[in-house]
């Protein structure tokens, strides 16, 4: 069985463009939406949004619809701190675990996250249009727009998504959450780290610390702004490379 893990502000539909034809025939996928994301209707308080919390239940999901065979995780950005915790939780055998450009650190709130609060912060001071024109001008936006174009526009559709307004804690909760603790990343199974360069919000230092610490290979991607589509099927070139074998 395959656990499919989405980032912040993203949903279970995005990780097709990560495992379209990457999955061998006949594998059972659960990718669940996480809290305040996509069809979930939870919200709830700041402690909801805790990483220990939110893998609980993406765990619980996985008791539910797991089938009692090895699991394979593939985690993209919050995904892959997700994912980490759940291989390591020992609540399931484990086959495999691809963690996909991840975005969090040993410290709460690092540099890369910190454009999700401020975001979090105009929707609930602003309506989307008046919010994005405050998010132009942050120096935030800028310095992800001076690295990448594409990873800044993409950050706009938070603004816009259904429910934006009444889900910004997530935006501002979940990037306070530490990653890992430095020396408690091991995980008991074959795991890769695959990363992409010029990527702002998941920086390759950061896959290299993580890699470091799972230590596991790390593999990079070509840039989203060299092309999008070059950069997801490479990705799902390497996903399926991995996968192969799983059941």
């Amino acid at each position: 069985m395959l656990l499919a893990i989405h980032g912040l502000g993203s949903d279970a539909s995005a990780m097709r463009a990560y495992l379209d034809a990457a999955v061998p025939p006949g594998v059972q996928v659960l990718a669940p939406d996480l809290r305040a994301h996509g069809s979930n209707p939870l919200i709830g308080g700041p402690d909801d949004f805790a990483l220990d919390a939110m893998a609980d239940e993406v765990a619980d999901a996985l008791v539910r619809h797991g089938d009692g065979s090895p699991v394979s995780i593939v985690g993209v950005s919050l995904g892959a701190a997700l994912a980490a915790r759940i291989a390591r939780s020992g609540r399931f055998p484990l086959d495999r675990v691809a963690l996909v450009r991840p975005s969090f650190t040993t410290e709460p709130l690092p540099p890369n996250l910190s454009v999700f609060p401020l975001i979090g912060r105009l929707l609930g001071e602003h309506p989307p249009a008046r919010a994005l024109e405050h998010l132009r001008r942050s120096g935030a936006w800028r310095a992800i727009a001076h690295e990448s174009l594409a990873h800044a526009h993409g950050l706009e559709s938070l603004l816009t998504q259904p429910l934006a307004a009444e889900r910004r804690i997530r935006l501002v909760e979940i990037p306070r959450n530490t990653g890992y603790e430095p020396g408690a990343l091991r995980i008991p199974a074959p795991t890769v780290v695959l990363a992409s360069p010029r990527d702002p919000v998941h920086p390759v230092h950061v896959a290299e610390a993580w890699a470091a610490e799972v230590g596991c290979r790390m593999l990079v991607s070509p840039a989203r702004d060299d092309g999008e589509d070059a950069m997801y099927a490479w990705f799902r070139r390497q996903l399926g490379s991995f996968l192969v074998g799983i059941r």
